[in-house]
This record gives structure tokens, C-alpha cells and sequence, in this order.
């Protein structure tokens, strides 16, 4: 099998050109530009002026903003293919992570085959299309996940406020993705809090109740060991001891 050969069946596999008729691949491959890149090596910049699309012939590419990756992609799969339809900025940049074949199609050959080939301007068009819903399906997914973000930050603000329960979270702690571990994890954190603050409570209530014992034995004690109530007792015993002497009196006096 010819080189041409091996591109037309290449392209074949590739999402990107499945949309064209069969009549085109052939120009498509005649077209395409090999590329070769080392490990570490930068295709793209970030910034950069994008006017071409990469197919990935073997290796792997890393794309990502600085330190931060978004993606890696492998053989068959196609990087750059939205800026290669408007010539805008690079988004993010793409480096090689081991040793890379990559094909390039070039935006100008890219515009000529869609002058001349009606199958690739209805490929372009499926591939807008599926990019379309790709990204209403990921703005979909991110709104929901964002919603259950804002759910655990207001579980956190609920407990601060003493108005958290846990059903709050039995949506988010189903995931089964990170943000669910969180929630779960949370949730337990939640607990134990909750636990905690109710033990408390009911030891602060329980000293109050020994701290108010204490307070009325001391002023019984501060009532009952002054000089003045000592007095008044000695002064209860004397009378005590008068009126006992006074009925045995008058028990030991004889009726007239």
C-alpha cells in the first residue's frame, strides 16, 4: 500500500473527515503535510494564529495551558480542527508526550477543497454541527455541576447558620465522581459536627444546672453562717426552751 493509500484509509477512521464524501478523501490526503515532533516538543502556543489542523499519525499530544491539561490525544484524533475554519488564537497550546507523526491540513488548502468539493463543505458542516451539540452538552453538564457545587456550599453555610439537614445533599452524595466523594465526605463531617454541638449543648445545659445548685447552696450557706442568723437560732432554741420549761410547769403545778 502506497503512502496516499495509507492517508485515504487513515482519514477514513478519522471523525473529523467522516462527514466528506469518498470522492474527496483522496484530494484531502494529497493535501496533507507530515509533521514530525520530539518529546516535549511544541506544536502550538497558546496566542498563536490558528491556520491549520493536526491528524495524529502515531505518538500522543498533551494540550493545556501551562502546567494545566485539559486533554491528551492519541493516534486518529484530530487537534487544532476549530481554529483551521477561523483563523482566532490558539485557545491553548499543544505539546508532544512522547515521539509524534502528526498529518497538517492547511486552512487555505482546507477552503479550496471546500470551493471545489461539495462533500467537504457538508463534512464541515456535520462537524459544526456535532462540536454544537458537544458543547450545549457540556454547558449542560457544567450548569449541573456548578448547581451541585452551589449545593454544597450552601450546606456548609446552613451548618453555620444551624439550619442544615441531610437530605440537602442526597442528590450530590449519589455521584459517583469526585465532587459525589466530596459530598459524601462532607456529609459525614457534617454529622460528627452536628453530633458534637448537640453533646456540647447538653453540657453546657448540665453545668448550668450545677453551677445553679452551687449558687443557691452557697447562699444558703451565706444566709445560714452569718452572726445575725446564728443569733436569730440561738434566740429560737432560748424560746423553744421556754415554752418547753413553761408546759412542764404547768404540768408539775396540783389542780384547786
Amino acid at each position: 500500500m502506497d503512502a496516499l493509500s495509507q492517508r485515504i484509509r487513515l482519514l477514513e477512521a478519522v471523525r473529523f473527515f467522516d462527514g466528506a464524501y469518498a470522492d474527496a478523501l483522496p484530494t484531502i490526503a494529497a493535501a496533507l503535510e507530515s509533521v514530525r515532533l520530539g518529546e516535549g516538543q511544541l506544536l502550538f502556543q497558546k496566542g498563536d494564529v490558528g491556520d491549520s489542523l493536526y491528524v495524529i499519525i502515531s505518538g500522543g499530544v498533551r494540550i493545556h495551558d501551562d502546567a494545566l491539561t485539559f486533554n491528551e490525544l492519541g493516534p486518529g484524533e484530530v487537534v487544532g480542527e476549530m481554529a483551521v475554519l477561523d483563523a482566532e488564537p490558539r485557545s491553548a497550546s499543544v505539546t508532544a508526550t512522547q515521539a509524534t507523526e502528526l498529518l497538517c491540513l492547511r486552512q487555505e488548502v482546507l477552503y479550496d477543497l471546500i470551493e471545489n468539493h461539495s462533500g467537504v463543505a457538508r463534512g464541515i458542516i456535520h462537524v459544526l454541527t456535532r462540536h454544537l451539540r458537544s458543547r450545549v452538552r457540556d454547558v449542560i453538564e457544567d450548569y449541573a455541576y456548578i448547581s451541585q457545587v452551589r449545593i454544597i456550599t450552601e450546606a456548609a453555610q446552613a451548618i453555620n447558620d444551624g439550619r442544615y439537614t441531610p437530605a440537602s445533599l442526597a442528590d450530590v452524595v449519589r455521584r459517583e465522581d469526585a465532587l459525589g466523594q466530596l459530598a459524601r465526605t462532607f456529609q459525614k463531617m457534617a454529622d460528627e459536627v452536628i453530633a458534637r454541638e448537640q453533646n456540647l449543648r447538653r453540657e453546657v445545659q448540665e453545668l448550668r444546672i450545677e453551677i445553679d445548685r452551687t449558687r443557691q447552696q452557697n447562699q444558703v450557706a451565706e444566709i445560714t453562717e452569718n452572726d445575725y442568723f446564728r443569733r436569730l437560732q440561738q434566740q429560737a432554741r432560748a424560746m423553744r426552751a421556754n415554752v418547753a420549761e413553761n408546759k412542764a410547769g404547768d404540768k408539775s403545778t396540783p389542780e384547786s
